[in-house]
């Protein structure tokens, strides 16, 4: 990678908030200046010089994310351009609010990736979200437009309230997937057990359109880009909001 990397180099479960670390805000930067740039940190304000070790490169050409034992949220969080890759797991509200580029996390997100962030009304708006990994609850909350691919599980409300885009998840979901739902696309490796509550059986068939998700998510290895089938049981609802969205488990 030609861009900057960043490795974090302080005490293990140090939580720090990645907000303001955007390969659009960085951009032009140079090494001095973004080692000078504050960031909240365990209730204060630290220096990225002074909790990572940074390696000179552009950040517009994507930054690289080396966790080590720090608990890192907000990762992605308003991205709107450019590659974020992250070398292990992150916290809470990654990709929140994104509206356009790629994260890539190799290991596990925590809770609500690509969701609101508190105050907001919509998550996740555009752009890429893969996860090698597994994810916590909420991913995809309030989500507007974008792809999210997870290799592991979700838990409980995957999807919640999502207005439009994809969440695909290759290890299936925890309770309540799809609450509140008004369009959009779940998308489970797994079989369900059973039918999710607010959601009507809609049979199973195979799914042409899956092809072009495929297509779109090209180069990212992910477990659908792998997947041979299209073929699924697909679930409409949530009907208490119009019915709109669906619920579509592998067969």
């Amino acid at each position: 990678m030609s861009g900057m990397t960043l490795t974090f180099c302080g005490g293990a479960g140090t939580i720090v908030d990645m907000s303001a670390l955007l390969p659009e805000r960085l951009a032009g930067l140079t090494t001095a200046e973004v080692a000078g740039l504050p960031l909240p940190c365990n209730g204060g304000v630290a220096t990225v010089g002074g909790m990572f070790e940074i390696s000179a490169g552009d950040a517009a050409e994507g930054l690289l994310i080396r966790p080590a034992g720090a608990v890192l949220h907000r990762v992605g969080a308003g991205m709107a351009a450019g590659r974020i890759l992250v070398e292990g797991d992150v916290g809470s509200h990654a990709g929140a609010g994104m509206s356009g580029g790629l994260l890539r996390i190799a290991g596990n997100a925590g809770d609500a990736l690509g969701g609101a962030l508190p105050g907001l009304p919509l998550g996740m708006r555009g752009g890429l979200v893969s996860v090698g990994g597994r994810a916590g609850d909420r991913a995809a909350e309030r989500m507007r437009r974008g792809i999210i691919v997870i290799d592991g599980p979700v838990g409980a409300y995957a999807a919640g309230f999502m207005i439009a885009g994809t969440l695909a998840a290759g290890g299936g979901c925890g309770p309540h997937p799809g609450f509140g739902m008004r369009r959009g696309t779940l998308l489970l490796g797994r079989p369900q057990d059973a039918m999710p509550i607010g959601f009507a059986d809609g049979g199973t068939r195979d799914w042409l359109f899956l092809h072009l998700l495929r297509r779109g998510l090209e180069g990212t290895g992910s477990w659908f880009e792998r997947a041979g089938s299209t073929r699924a049981h697909r679930f409409i609802g949530d009907l208490a909001e119009g019915g709109h969205g669906e619920i579509l488990a592998m067969a």
